[in-house]
């Protein structure tokens, strides 16, 4: 991780981009919502609460406080004054919040037993004397802290902490000051109480962390409050220049860094940085991993950054990863993982890096307005626009995972070129479109990101997901990435596709045997669900079209091979039946049809599958023969479909007995063309009697007979 965000300051840098250094431990506090708001606490003269008030997001979302996970200033987490679980109480209490039952004091006192700052006591007192102390002590030399709001709120806390009853007695005074009037009564209340469970035990049952922070009521004469974006970077200014200061005075050439700047031995942990959904550390150097006495150094001597390069790594990994970058710079695998890119250099237009992997959504669908197609051709023509000596060089891809609550680490990077990312893009359209045009859709080309969900869903033979608790893994997200670059082996390549298929066998036999005579079920439900997994075939058919692509087995080719004829021979069978059952059968079409009944084992042993698939047809290719002739023009049951069908019943089976011998068994890469064949639209009939394999455009079978 170190490397590639090295690398990125640099481009920063020579791109004349200035970013904001935050100190590492001066970090935002958590996002307020409309259900977990950030609270303003103002304290008086005299240092007691006068004032409540919830900050609006945005504001809220501008803040910062300095600390650790033991104690912070000047915002901090606390809990709910009281716990109370009984029922009726609880729904009263609801009532009240919502103005529909009058507020009674007394009887809301009344509540007031259970104590629900169990855990927090003092934890709140650390955040209101240690911290504020340290934070003291830190900027001391720093001549604009002495006559600074944050220096006057410190000194408030010490009043608020030694006044009889300390923060919690004012605080809770003022709460019923304001319920007493009637003011901001769901503030108030979500202040007062915790509604919880009377099953589980108190002390896992204080509810979730409210974030405060304290001000000063009479902030006017500071310009700014403390709960405000200048106040906040004030104090960060201060905080920089305190460490840089203390650097300097301590100081040794003694060694170089890994970049070759001088380094002196800090003894503190590398810095994190907040992403998406979790924190990172740039470098772990915790001391029980045996790996750090690899070399008899512990901790930042084992791979030595100085503070300088520890600044820029964090700000090129605090740039690159800001919300406003987002589908830009860096996007969402999963909850858990996160994809960056970055160019060598910046252009001034920026580029959507990103969408060459990923489209943003969680799942691949086929409603997405923005194809890999149009993004990537959209992305190739604004850097073909950027000036020769301002176009990047070179693209660095990056993943980031989150392995555990304390770990996180690389599991993916690397290096391409323009070029070769343009040439990486026509080669993946072309893969995923190495299929013939199929009944259920058009073609749809998913984003490298989005395939490993396609590898990885395991379906049921009803058409259902058969994931567990815990989805099954093969495939990793990152290695759809490699798969557009080029970068798997031939043998990893196989392997994906053996699981692609065992995965989605049940979703291709289901699908399959919709289409070609279940679509007339009159069963609402099920025709819905069948829908629905149509864009799920479809995703898997143009994933095995690549797969197929890359080990140079081309549509043109395949279509001619024997997996694919018996694949569609089963097509024309299904439909053989189907249309025997509508006219014989009053439309009762059986459960399974003669073709999906042998699906599977076509898959494996195609000349057994085939000699019971010829006993079963016998009775329908007989019907057929004569059906053929009634000149049947009502809907469901046109003659013409039973001539149709017999004559590609007839041709596909000179094509396969020309091709087939006792030996035959079908591996993957056959399975893989069987798959495609079975949901491939069937030939046209042309007006001389031959017929075409669909291979750029739909048709409905028979229009052109």
């Amino acid at each position: 991780m170190i490397n590639e965000l090295h690398g990125l300051s640099g481009t920063l840098k020579d791109s004349g981009i200035s970013v904001y250094e935050w100190h590492k431990q001066y970090k935002p506090v958590p996002k307020a919502t409309s259900s977990s708001p950030s609270i303003r606490i103002w304290l008086s003269e005299d240092g007691s609460v006068c004032g409540l008030e919830s900050l609006n997001a945005e504001q809220a979302n501008t803040l910062r406080k300095y600390g650790n996970n033991q104690q912070t200033f000047p915002a901090f987490n606390i809990a709910a004054l009281y716990r109370i679980t009984d029922v009726d109480r609880i729904k009263k209490l609801e009532k009240m919040e919502t103005g529909q039952a009058k507020i009674e004091i007394a009887e809301v006192k009344s509540w007031c037993e259970h104590d629900n700052w169990i855990k927090k006591e003092k934890q709140i007192l650390r955040c209101l004397d240690d911290c504020p102390k340290e934070l003291a002590e830190m900027l001391s030399s720093q001549p604009s802290f002495c006559g600074s709001i944050i220096n006057n709120l410190m000194d408030l806390c010490k009043k608020l902490i030694t006044q009889n009853g300390g923060f919690r007695l004012s605080l809770e005074t003022l709460i019923f000051e304001k319920l007493q009037k009637g003011e901001n009564l769901r503030l108030m209340l979500l202040l007062l109480f915790h509604r919880g469970n009377s099953r589980r035990d108190h002390k896992a049952d204080t509810g979730s962390n409210i974030s405060v922070v304290l001000d000063v009521h009479n902030w006017q004469k500071y310009a700014y409050p403390v709960a405000n974006e200048h106040t906040t970077s004030s104090l960060n200014d201060m905080l920089q220049a305190a460490s840089l200061q203390n650097l300097n005075q301590h100081k040794t050439n003694s060694s170089s860094d890994a970049f070759g700047l001088p380094f002196s031995h800090l003894g503190a942990t590398m810095p994190s940085v907040k992403l998406g959904g979790f924190d990172v550390t740039l470098r772990s150097m915790y001391n029980g991993q045996p790996c750090q006495y690899r070399y008899n150094k512990i901790g930042d001597e084992s791979y030595p950054i100085t503070h300088e390069n520890r600044a820029k790594i964090k700000a090129a990994l605090e740039w690159i990863s800001n919300p406003e970058q987002k589908g830009i710079t860096w996007e969402h695998v999963d909850r858990n993982e996160i994809v960056f890119v970055y160019p060598s250099s910046l252009p001034e237009v920026p580029l959507k890096m990103v969408s060459f992997f990923s489209n943003g959504l969680s799942k691949p669908s086929a409603k997405q307005e923005a194809r890999f197609e149009n993004i990537t051709r959209e992305f190739m023509q604004t850097l073909n626009g950027i000036p020769t000596h301002h176009k990047p060089k070179f693209f660095q891809v990056f993943t980031i995972r989150k392995m555990d609550n304390a770990r996180s680490k690389i599991i993916f990077a690397q290096n391409t070129t323009p070029e070769a990312l343009a040439q990486a893009a026509q080669q993946w359209t072309a893969g995923c479109r190495n299929i013939p045009k199929q009944d259920i859709g058009e073609l749809i080309t998913p984003f490298p990101l989005s395939v490993s969900v396609i590898a990885n869903n395991v379906w049921k033979y009803n058409g259902d997901l058969a994931q567990g608790k815990t989805a099954v893994i093969r495939m990793k997200p990152y290695q759809g990435i490699e798969l557009l670059l080029g970068l798997l082996s031939k043998d990893i390549r196989f392997s994906i596709l053996h699981f692609t298929l065992s995965n989605s066998l049940g979703l291709i036999a289901y699908l399959g045997n919709f289409l070609h005579g279940g679509s007339r079920a009159t069963d609402n439900s099920e025709v819905k669900k069948a829908k629905l997994r149509m864009n799920d075939a479809m995703l898997v058919l143009s994933f095995l079209g690549l797969l197929l692509y890359q080990s140079k087995i081309e549509k043109e080719n395949y279509m001619e091979e024997l997996a694919f004829l018996i694949g569609q021979f089963l097509h024309i069978s299904d439909e053989l039946h189907a249309l025997y059952c509508q006219n014989k059968r009053d439309g009762q079409i059986p459960p399974q049809l003669a073709g999906n009944a042998l699906f599977v084992a076509a898959g494996t042993t195609p000349i057994q599958a085939l000699a019971q698939l010829s006993t079963r047809m016998n009775p329908y290719v007989a019907w057929a023969k004569q059906y053929r002739f009634e000149n049947v023009e009502e809907k469901g049951k046109e003659s013409w479909r039973a001539r149709w069908l017999l004559n590609l019943f007839e041709q596909l089976s000179d094509k396969i007995a020309s091709k087939i011998n006792n030996d035959i068994r079908f591996g993957d890469y056959d399975r893989a063309q069987l798959f495609i064949g079975y949901m491939a639209s069937l030939p046209i009939t042309k007006k001389d009697g031959s017929t075409e394999i669909l291979k750029e455009e739909n048709s409905i079978g028979g229009e052109n007979e």
